[in-house]
């Protein structure tokens, strides 16, 4: 009678286990890609700084020829 409740536990206890072992070493894997990701965010955010930065400059440049030119 006891034998099937006894089979459930170790079931439940051997998937605690595999849990906790597989969380330590699936830990540094999630660590390393939320760095990659921040990474690949700050380069698109200052590239698009840079882009920015060029258009501005671009128009500024041009609006003064133009003032210029008059």
């Amino acid at each position: 009678m006891l034998r099937p409740v006894l089979a459930v536990a170790a079931v439940g206890v051997g998937g605690y286990a595999l849990w906790k072992i597989l969380w330590v070493l699936l830990l540094p894997l999630l660590g390393t890609l939320v760095g990659f990701v921040a990474f690949v965010v700050k380069a698109f955010f200052i590239l698009a700084l840079v882009l920015i930065a060029l258009w501005v400059f671009k128009k500024v440049m041009t609006k003064a020829q133009e003032a210029t030119a008059q």
